[in-house]
């Protein structure tokens, strides 16, 4: 039966013998010991300042989703300033208020008029935020889709 210790240094060995390998090309050129346990603590080190910078990070959670304009809605149809404002809830109400963000995910618009269409982020709660999707002038959006995130 192996011992811990010996097992470390069966891998330690493997270790150096691999960057060697790797480093040069010749799998006939092992590393010493000291300098394959030197890098693996230097990375070791790395590892744990990465973890505490990730643990000391305010972002506690995210959330995102997806949210649609109906086909034929009232913005494919008349002119000048329409909007529509739909409500996205989160799965789970943030401790604080998110920063959001939404991206036009998909548009389908009527190919006789200019395409404009405009998306912001009119409400952030804690449990929910309201997006609005809006066109003007002669423009006629059939369906359009965004995708939101949430972090707090």
């Amino acid at each position: 039966m192996k011992t811990p210790v010996g097992i470390f240094l069966c891998v330690l060995s493997m270790i150096a013998a691999s960057r060697s390998a790797a480093a040069t090309g010749d799998l006939s050129a092992p590393i010493s010991l000291e300098t394959a346990l030197s890098e693996v603590q230097g990375e070791l080190r790395d590892m744990k300042t990465q973890l505490r910078q990730l643990q000391e990070r305010s972002i506690v959670a995210c959330d995102s989703g997806y949210v649609e304009v109906p086909a034929n809605s009232h913005l494919y149809t008349g002119s000048g300033v329409r909007y529509l404002e739909i409500p996205a809830y989160f799965s789970r109400s943030f401790s604080s208020t998110p920063t959001v963000t939404v991206g036009l995910s998909h548009l389908d618009h009527n190919p006789g008029t200019n395409t404009r269409i405009d998306v912001t982020v009119v409400s952030v709660r804690t449990s929910s935020i309201t997006i609005r999707i809006e066109t003007w002038a002669t423009s006629h959006v059939v369906k359009a889709g965004v995708n939101w995130m949430a972090c707090a």
